[in-house]
């Protein structure tokens, strides 16, 4: 049977919306569209395994002022037994980022929770920003910048799907809108 064939009534038409996945701008990662860089650092292995834990993220403006800061060889330092300790590290190459200055947690929808407590360089910065990784030094880019229909932005990895539910509409069990009459989407429950 043809499913044009069903005639459906008033009731049907008067109480029917239109369902959707929230519209998104979105593309595909490109130089030039992050808006500063990144570089991660860890210390240099030793024979004490409790030492070869520390790292930490220093971001810049530019990559040239990433570049310039591991070139000029900083010292950087550990807590070790409430003492401020020099410690010899490695530094990865920058990498690009979208970040802003952050600092309540709450509000961060970047990655959150990096390198905190005992076993983070004392220079890390990364409980005073939100950011996305838009390229890692090691992987071919992958990640699209998606802004929501709410105006949220949002970098995506196809790896997402697997890590933490998340498709490029967003998360799998919460993508689902409906457009209201002032041209805005609000999340339903199907």
């Amino acid at each position: 049977m043809d499913a044009n064939s069903f005639i459906l009534n008033n009731i049907f038409e008067e109480n029917a919306k239109i369902y959707q996945t929230k519209p998104v701008r979105a593309t595909k990662y490109k130089p030039g569209m992050e808006t500063g860089w990144v570089v991660y650092m860890s210390n240099e292995p030793e024979h004490d395994l409790e030492n070869n834990l520390h790292e930490g993220m220093k971001f810049f403006d530019t990559e040239q002022k990433a570049w310039d800061y591991i070139n000029a060889d900083n010292k950087q330092y550990i807590n070790k037994d409430g003492k401020t300790v020099e410690i010899a590290v490695v530094y990865e190459k920058p990498m690009p980022v979208l970040h802003r200055k952050e600092t309540n947690p709450s509000k961060k929808v970047g990655y959150t929770d990096c390198f905190q407590g005992k076993y983070a360089l004392l220079s890390n910065e990364t409980e005073m920003y939100d950011f996305f990784i838009l390229k890692y030094s090691h992987d071919t880019p992958d990640e699209w910048i998606i802004q929501d229909a709410d105006g949220d932005i949002r970098v995506w990895n196809p790896d997402c799907r697997d890590c933490c539910g998340e498709e490029f509409f967003g998360r799998d069990d919460n993508y689902i809108c409906e457009r209201t009459a002032d041209n805005t989407y609000i999340e339903v429950a199907v």
